[in-house]
């Protein structure tokens, strides 16, 4: 049943991808957030299923076609699913992907029932991209949820191999940042 649920909300996410005309912040956590001193603005939301809310900020003046940092917020409302399970998920897709991408690896952290998952990602030679998820479980309005907070920071052509070589000095950093955001939830 939890594979159903997981294929069926995956498959809507895919479907409602950028079919919207007006960003809206259903989770009411600000049409801006500041992240490693840098202006974050809301420019995609998502609700395909009344369980399942996203939204995304990037840095003024970058797009999702060639952005280089992105945030984003989750919310998935279910009395029945863990933040365990997402995790798990999370883990077998990319356990698959470095079947076919030499760049891809991740750690995987918990503390008291939140989750850090620390990975990187390439296209190849094109693309690489380091993200930071943390997971971890809420109460919204009265109902149980399991929130994620993404960071997304990207590197193209020949800037990637000056940000492999940064990362080391600049992970712990946004790990620390990340789970230390205030960002709370709310339904209006």
């Amino acid at each position: 049943m939890k594979k159903i649920v997981l294929s069926l909300l995956m498959a809507l996410i895919c479907v409602m991808a950028f079919s919207q005309d007006k960003v809206v912040d259903y989770l009411h956590v600000g049409k801006t957030l500041k992240f490693q001193d840098k202006k974050f603005e809301l420019k995609w939301c998502q609700h395909p299923i009344e369980a399942y809310y996203l939204q995304e900020w990037l840095p003024k003046g970058e797009t999702f076609d060639n952005y280089e940092q992105m945030l984003s917020v989750s919310l998935s409302f279910s009395e029945s699913l863990s933040v365990q399970f997402f995790v798990d998920a999370k883990v077998r897709e990319l356990e698959e992907r470095k079947k076919s991408d030499k760049c891809c690896n991740f750690l995987v952290y918990e503390n008291n029932g939140e989750y850090i998952i620390d990975f990187m990602v390439s296209d190849g030679a094109d693309v690489v991209e380091a993200d930071i998820h943390h997971y971890k479980p809420v109460v919204v309005d009265g109902k149980k949820a399991i929130q994620l907070n993404f960071y997304s920071h990207r590197a193209y052509g020949d800037d990637i191999i000056p940000f492999l070589e940064s990362l080391k000095d600049k992970k712990t950093g946004w790990i620390n940042e990340l789970t230390q955001m205030k960002i709370v939830c709310k339904m209006k």
